[in-house]
């Protein structure tokens, strides 16, 4: 006997009974190991009594031996226990990241065991994925967030599994008309699942180049109206962080809106809450939860796709930073005024966001045009090496 649940005299109705649990009964050396696995489970109280023995059989021969709660576990236990504490040192961006790219990985191993994420399971991962649309990039974030909640290199734990290439495409610059479907669609009041957060927020991306992250984590007290001055609080880079940013006229007309749309829902406002307010709480009536000025909007990756989808612009929202950085340099702007907008390290790093679009091409190449002269001469050389010209005729003097 080995792995069995034990029987036990109920102690109020003295009924014998059998115990939920699994528990192992094995002699190793010469001792022997009676305990629970804790569990309910007979294929996992196995697995365990197997890890079981060989960390026994490791501690005699004096070699190290890791914990054998951890081996028990399932993908999804260990997803769920690596979230729980995610936040305790991590940003809310990073948070959310980390939560949409293990929820597929919840979904397709969440049930396997961890010594059982072998790279054979880990290949028939990437090829459900695979069938399921999902990008080579995507698919690689997914692996290396899990290999990071195991706490190993992707390297190490299924060397064999090669990562998927992926899409370096640094982006692009939306066109002057796709700009102007994006934000008729977001401020369309009659607009199916409108968010009324979207028009503002795509408009500060527009004319600031902010990133998604910085415009999302903004504070009343970060927008100076009356100075039209924006100040970026928290940001990806060193040189990003506590940048100012002038914003031009429309832009301070679309946040002056916003501030007054703000008041009706929320109240009077104050410096610490936020510009695009989280949700709390339950719906009341059927309605959205209620709007929380304490905490940030969360993820707007949902209302983003439906105004793609209802516009057929195809883009990324970072896509955006791309163009407020074309149109500064198709302006003419200084670069180093544009790395002090944009919150970039370096040149290199300014030259992947900024594009030069096909308009502005045609609009370079007439100052290559060719200078307007009268009838070509052509070149003939003589037997003495020397050049002669001589004027071509018309083709219809030619003929006669």
């Amino acid at each position: 006997m080995s792995v069995y649940q034990p029987r036990y005299k109920d102690e109020i109705t003295g009924e014998k009974k059998t115990s939920p649990f699994w528990w192992v009964d094995f002699t190793i050396g010469d001792r022997r190991v009676r305990e629970s696995a804790e569990t309910t489970r007979k294929t996992v109280a196995r697995e365990y009594e197997k890890r079981r023995r060989a960390d026994l059989e490791r501690a005699l021969a004096g070699l190290p031996s890791e914990a054998p709660g951890k081996r028990v576990n399932t993908v999804g236990e260990m997803v769920t226990t690596y979230l729980s504490n995610y936040p305790i040192n991590h940003r809310p961006k990073s948070v959310i990241f980390s939560k949409q790219r293990l929820a597929h990985i919840k979904r397709l191993l969440g049930s396997t065991l961890l010594p059982d994420l072998t790279e054979e399971r880990v290949r028939d991962y990437i090829k459900t994925r695979l069938a399921e649309d999902a990008g080579g990039r995507t698919i690689n974030m997914e692996l290396g967030e899990l290999s990071r909640a195991i706490g190993h290199k992707w390297s190490a734990l299924w060397p064999k599994v090669r990562k998927l290439e992926e899409n370096h495409d640094v982006g692009k610059a939306l066109s002057p008309e796709e700009e102007g479907r994006l934000l008729s669609e977001s401020a369309n009041d009659e607009s199916p699942n409108r968010n009324p957060a979207m028009y503002p927020i795509l408009c500060i991306a527009l004319s600031t180049g902010a990133r998604s992250g910085e415009i999302e984590a903004l504070r009343w007290s970060q927008v100076n109206l009356d100075g039209s001055l924006l100040t970026i609080g928290r940001a990806k880079t060193k040189a990003g962080k506590g940048r100012q940013i002038p914003i031009n006229a429309d832009l301070v007309k679309v946040l002056d809106d916003h501030a007054s749309w703000y008041r009706r829902k929320i109240g009077d406002i104050k410096p610490e809450w936020y510009m695009f307010p989280g949700r709390t709480g339950r719906p009341v009536r059927g309605e959205q939860r209620p709007l929380d000025p304490t905490k940030p909007i969360g993820d707007i990756t949902t209302a983003w796709d439906a105004l793609r989808e209802a516009t057929g612009v195809q883009c990324r929202f970072h896509d955006l930073r791309h163009t407020a950085a074309t149109k500064m340099a198709e302006a003419g702007v200084p670069e180093s005024t544009m790395l002090a907008i944009m919150g970039h390290m370096s040149r290199a790093m300014l030259e992947r966001y900024s594009h030069i679009r096909m308009a502005a091409k045609r609009e370079a190449v007439k100052s290559l045009e060719l200078p307007k002269v009268g009838p070509r001469l052509i070149s003939t050389a003589t037997s003495k090496g020397r050049q002669s010209q001589r004027e071509t005729e018309p083709l219809a003097s030619a003929s006669a």
